[in-house]
């Protein structure tokens, strides 16, 4: 009979993925991003996969209860990113219509965080 591995399921899977592929986030984040927001709310994250970052900053947080703070962080990170596309559509117009995409989904992306933030009220 064949072993199986079995991994615990990270009950942020949908954050995780959403992060992991740019075309639905709007934007980038790379490691070092997740490992500064990691250290701002006293996390120690090791330099790894962007993957593995994700997840341990969320679980980790999670488990910690400074998921809020995390959150705060990367909506500011955000926020900061989405500024820039804007700054940058105004320098270069014919860039605009992507830039404004790309602007949406990251803001797509901040009301996904706030709904993890509220929750959910069913679970214990």
């Amino acid at each position: 009979m064949k072993k199986r591995h079995f991994e615990e399921r990270s009950q942020f899977m949908t954050l995780e993925n959403h992060f992991l592929n740019t075309f639905f986030s709007g934007l980038y984040l790379s490691a070092s991003d997740f490992i500064t927001i990691g250290n701002a709310n006293g996390l120690e994250l090791r330099m790894n996969s962007r993957e593995m970052l994700i997840k341990d900053l969320l679980n980790e947080s999670n488990k910690i209860g400074t998921l809020k703070d995390v959150i705060a962080s990367l909506n500011a990170l955000i926020d900061e990113r989405v500024s820039t596309c804007h700054r940058l559509s105004l320098e270069y117009p014919n860039a605009r219509v992507p830039l404004a995409k790309l602007a949406q989904k990251a803001n797509g992306t901040k009301a996904l965080l706030a709904r993890e933030a509220r929750g959910n009220p069913y679970e214990h």
